[in-house]
């Protein structure tokens, strides 16, 4: 009888746990917009030029990840959006530190809580060639970085033209907009419009490299200005973890007070971190993660047995 006990208690707890894992306060559409911060910051305003409407709304960013929370994303198709990332090998995309902590719980954001959706230039209509990925291990960064891994459950398939990683920097090198050759350079970003309206189409802005304003930072900043070509009437608050681009290299992601993380300081870390940016990886945390828990509730089992 005590034997059944001991074992019915191992199975509430199992269950304890996951229901835990799949609990998450929600939100109205309006409080969630506020409360998620996603590129307000004044500096990142982009007004538009007279005259001229419309971004390309071509897909042309296939490395480009919408972070979602699951919770919300059950609602409907692109609610859960939180920010933007990206692909840069087959199970491995980045974003900013930012993005996966949470400012109402004052955490960061478990990995069972995120999906990862590629292939989709149109925030809020899923179609035939998007992937919708979970989360199996978050890496946070060391105190003088800013910028997060998160390993994929599965590898991208390979040979898909609409969804693609993107090369990273040399390792060891310093950044990109250093070099002569920084003519073509892209911002890709979902966000907001001037009345605060969620984008629905992913926007592809050119954009121009400039000074940063002086302000405290732990690592390394691109600032740039985007051109006025491609500006949409009215004004346009860019996501967290927009992604700059030249041809096929990632520079940067779009902190939160506007600036850009230089994923060139990053590099080293992050392919210490990522292998050979295989699942194999992102498996093993899981695998870790599962024995360790197995074992935190055979021990406390133990205990209220003995007891």
């Amino acid at each position: 009888m005590q034997l059944n006990d001991h074992w019915r208690k191992i199975v509430k707890t199992l269950i304890f746990a996951f229901l835990c894992t799949e609990m998450q306060t929600t939100y109205t559409h309006r409080d969630l917009a506020a409360k998620r911060g996603i590129g307000l910051a004044e500096m990142d305003a982009i007004a538009a030029e007279n005259g001229k409407e419309g971004f390309q709304l071509k897909m042309v960013a296939p490395h480009q990840a919408s972070i979602r929370l699951l919770t919300l994303e059950r609602d409907y198709f692109g609610k859960g959006h939180i920010c933007s990332g990206a692909l840069v090998a087959p199970s491995v995309v980045l974003t900013v530190t930012s993005c996966i902590f949470s400012q109402v719980k004052k955490s960061y954001y478990h990995p069972s809580e995120l999906r990862v959706v590629l292939g989709s230039p149109q925030r809020f209509a899923p179609n035939e060639q998007a992937l919708v990925f979970g989360v199996t291990h978050i890496h946070q960064p060391p105190k003088d970085l800013a910028l997060a891994i998160l390993m994929l459950d599965k590898d991208v398939p390979e040979n898909l033209p609409y969804i693609q990683a993107i090369g990273l920097p040399t390792p060891g090198a310093t950044s990109i907009l250093d070099s002569d050759h920084h003519n073509l350079l892209q911002i890709n970003t979902w966000g907001y419009d001037g009345d605060i309206r969620e984008l629905h189409d992913l926007v592809t802005l050119n954009a121009t490299h400039t000074s940063c304003h002086q302000h405290q930072s732990k690592s390394p900043r691109i600032c740039v200005q985007p051109k006025t070509s491609n500006y949409i009437r009215g004004r346009l608050y860019m996501d967290a973890g927009a992604t700059l681009t030249e041809r096929d290299r990632l520079l940067g992601l779009r902190s939160i007070d506007g600036a850009f993380e230089d994923v060139a300081s990053h590099v080293e870390w992050i392919l210490a971190k990522i292998g050979d940016g295989g699942n194999q990886n992102s498996s093993i945390w899981g695998i870790l993660g599962f024995l360790v828990f197995t074992g935190y509730v055979i021990t406390i089992s133990r205990k209220s047995f003995s007891t």
